[in-house]
């Protein structure tokens, strides 16, 4: 799965991207959304809105070319971040390298 949004300027060309998504590619129910566009400068906030949602690789170059035909910034696309692997057991031998990186012997 990949993740991409962009940012619009005005809600309703955000809108308009939404609806032709939602149309156009299959998402499961709560991967596509829109959201107001936040900010770290409280002195000015943030105008604009994100579009952004969770899509099959096969999807993404049509997803991209929906939000920019829109009026649409992609300000974001990536694969979707999994959680690392368990760390190993004691049990587990670990590899030499790593014996040797952390100072273990077995």
């Amino acid at each position: 799965m990949y993740l991409v949004g962009a940012r619009f300027g005005d809600a309703r060309s955000a809108n308009d991207a939404l609806g032709e998504l939602r149309d156009r590619i299959a998402v499961a129910p709560g991967d596509l959304g829109l959201r107001p566009l936040g900010s770290l400068r409280y002195e000015r906030p943030a105008v604009g809105v994100v579009v952004a949602g969770r899509f099959e690789l096969t999807d993404v170059d049509s997803v991209v070319s929906i939000m920019e035909r829109h009026g649409g910034e992609i300000v974001f696309r990536r694969a979707e971040w999994r959680p690392p692997r368990p760390a190993a057991s004691r049990g587990d031998r670990s590899c030499a390298r790593c014996q040797r990186l952390t100072g273990l012997r077995r």
